[in-house]
């Protein structure tokens, strides 16, 4: 049976399929605790039934900042970790396409640049740590069927296996 691939815009990720996104975040980001108090006005989304309508919000950040978000090239609310409170739940465009995928940026890349020989160590097992955390966060994602990249590329790659094996015939 050949399975079409639906495209995940902006405006197909729900209100529903982002907050189940967030508790997944958050399960894994906090180890099932309650996230800090700083986090919680950041829970208490804009009106909208979809994500396209909820990032007009002041808690998400839009790149750039000035157009709508569909418009974006990434949308993102800092949500933190136990370690680090400055990792983000994402979404990003794929490039060429209409579809958009959830992401985790653990928007820690430039910290080893600015560290200085004593910090390094520490450093990098926050750096795994955050690997670590987004991995697990993104697996969950992915499993509960949500629009990730990697949910995007193996759904690709589904199709083009099923249109090659239908040329083959």
């Amino acid at each position: 049976m050949h399975r079409t691939v639906r495209a995940v815009e902006l405006k197909d990720i729900t209100r529903a399929i982002f907050e189940q996104a967030v508790r997944l975040y958050l399960e894994e980001a906090y180890a099932g605790a309650r996230a800090p108090e700083a986090i919680q006005p950041r829970l208490d989304f804009p009106p909208g039934n979809t994500l396209a309508e909820m990032a007009t919000g002041e808690m998400f950040e839009r790149t750039p900042p000035d157009v709508p978000p569909p418009q974006c090239r990434r949308i993102r609310l800092r949500l933190g970790n136990q370690a680090y409170p400055h990792m983000k739940l994402g979404a990003d465009p794929i490039p060429d396409t209409r579809d958009w995928v959830l992401a985790v940026d653990c928007h820690d890349e430039n910290l080893m640049k600015v560290a200085t020989d004593r910090e390094r160590e520490a450093l990098a097992v926050l750096l795994r740590q955050n690997a670590d955390v987004k991995s697990r966060i993104e697996k969950r994602w992915t499993d509960a069927g949500l629009p990730t990249f990697e949910r995007y590329i193996r759904e690709r790659l589904s199709q083009h296996r099923v249109g090659d094996a239908r040329a083959g015939e």
